[in-house]
């Protein structure tokens, strides 16, 4: 399916619907209500906040061949590396692809702005999100933890963008 998907960066916010990426986002991190601990921040996003974020960070959108935005993930800059945050994927297409696309596309992006390495931060109860980052060439590069709690909440991984 990935062959119809059309990943674009998008500069200009009046070419996205904040509202249409909120609803993505929502759908595709509403698994997690009942496995992470602490919840998920993306149960709270906004489109104040991703316009706020939009002005700051980079976003690119997965569109099928109508058009309709159907995935997004965002970069942030963070010196020589780059962070990758909310990745998401309309449940109704999820396992055709998508994903996979949003993360090259974000990998090539930055590795193409001279950043080292792109980072992220998955929580440690989705293993089948750790899974997929690790086929994406992530790794475990560290462990983090929420405020509040005297564990470890979710695990930084990181991938060598030199070898792309």
């Amino acid at each position: 399916m990935t062959s119809s998907i059309e990943i674009t960066h998008i500069n200009d916010p009046d070419d996205v619907s904040f509202e249409r990426l909120v609803e993505i986002l929502l759908a595709a991190f509403a698994f997690q209500d009942d496995i992470v601990d602490p919840p998920s921040s993306a149960k709270s996003v906004s489109v104040s906040e991703l316009q706020w974020r939009f002005a700051r960070d980079t976003l690119f959108v997965a569109r099928d061949g109508k058009g309709n935005i159907i995935g997004q993930i965002w970069i942030e800059d963070v010196g020589k590396d780059a962070y990758l945050y909310k990745l998401s994927v309309d449940p109704a297409v999820k396992g055709a692809g998508i994903g996979k696309a949003l993360v090259e596309t974000a990998c090539a992006f930055a590795r193409d702005r001279g950043k080292q390495h792109m980072r992220l931060s998955v929580r440690i109860e989705l293993e089948d999100n750790i899974a997929f980052f690790k086929s994406r060439g992530f790794a475990i590069a560290g462990e983090g933890v929420h405020d509040g709690y005297d564990r470890t909440t979710f695990w930084k991984m990181a991938r060598d963008l030199q070898q792309i």
